[in-house]
């Protein structure tokens, strides 16, 4: 006897019920490997970007200490002479990355301060890694 509900051979309400649960575990698996993908590629972004600060970190450990302390968490002391703590510069509330860089590219030095910060002539790429690096000083409530 054929079953009139529904048009097909071999279609009865308990195959839809297995084709529905069958549907909706292809469903989920495919938002759960979204997902994934999505997860993986921000992970992949923020390890550039934790690589590009490491790579700032050195290269502002032989450009810049003989005038900043580049440490996370390091201060100046009140009679320090030479150039702001990398820390203090990446807590200002103004601080951005086209603000550092415009400072890097500028020289600081006149003839009202001699002993000003000089132009570094960082290429493009150590710009960015310098930046990138002060930027991840950034403490937390500055964000």
């Amino acid at each position: 006897m054929a079953n009139l509900d529904y048009p097909y051979p071999g279609l009865n309400s308990e195959t839809m019920t297995q084709i529905g649960t069958m549907m909706t575990i292809i469903t989920t698996r495919i938002s759960l490997i979204s997902l994934a993908l999505t997860s993986l590629s921000l992970s992949a972004h923020a390890v550039s970007d934790r690589l590009s600060s490491g790579m700032g970190h050195d290269l502002a450990q032989t450009i810049c200490t003989s005038c900043h302390l580049i440490e996370p968490g390091q201060k100046n002391p009140p009679d320090h002479v030479g150039g702001p703590a990398f820390q203090e510069v990446a807590n200002r509330p103004d601080v951005t990355a086209a603000k550092l860089r415009e400072h890097l590219l500028t020289t600081h030095a006149n003839g009202m301060i001699p002993l000003g910060m000089p132009n570094p002539n960082l290429s493009k790429d150590q710009q960015n890694k310098i930046i990138d690096y002060i930027l991840s000083l950034k403490s937390t409530g500055n964000r």
